[in-house]
């Protein structure tokens, strides 16, 4: 295993898949930058699971963040990294309508709280809802799988399914926003 540094990107620049190299602050790096912390948010929450099943649909999730990942900046498009497929996306459709079988329809609007896992779960959806930005800025200057803008999408709804259904592992009722408009607290 080589070393963790490198002393390569002392200098504000970073390496792609393909051995070029660019700015830290490349649309590609902020992309991949989001998608880390996207990742990195799924795993603060999984520090709060005890559901052995959901523990593990999140470190899937994590898993193909890293294939995201490594799509973004894969300028060469090499065809031995894998890529995020609507298979993907069909998979979080499925788990969404599951998983909503188990929960109380939504009625209201609520707040991004519950317990602890389930509000580091809000966390990342929102995580992945700035990779989506991200994306589509990127796709300003730069080919975007569309594929992967829809993945995003699409994580971003399941994770806020899945922060509910935590709430309800933890027996912790969903907080229904107050609009302060029409109501008082």
């Amino acid at each position: 295993m080589p070393k963790i540094f490198t002393k390569t990107g002392d200098k504000g620049e970073t390496g792609r898949f393909d051995g070029t190299r660019v700015p830290k602050n490349d649309p590609q790096m902020e992309v991949q930058g989001s998608i880390d912390e996207c990742n990195s948010a799924i795993g603060l929450a999984r520090a709060y699971i005890t559901d052995k099943p959901l523990d593990s649909i999140l470190k899937g999730f994590q898993s193909l963040l890293l294939v995201a990942g490594s799509e973004v900046t894969n300028v060469s498009m090499d065809r031995r990294l894998p890529y995020i497929s609507e298979d993907n996306i069909t998979a979080l459709e499925t788990l969404i309508d599951k998983t909503e079988e188990e929960l109380e329809p939504l009625t209201h609007f609520i707040l991004p709280a519950g317990g602890k896992a389930a509000a580091h779960l809000h966390i990342a959806r929102a995580a992945s809802r700035k990779v989506e930005r991200r994306l589509v800025t990127l796709r300003e200057t730069t080919d975007v799988n569309p594929t992967l803008l829809a993945y995003f999408n699409r994580l971003s709804d399941t994770l806020f399914v899945l922060a509910r259904y935590a709430s309800k592992l933890d027996g912790i009722p969903d907080e229904i926003w107050v609009n302060p408009k029409t109501e008082r607290p």
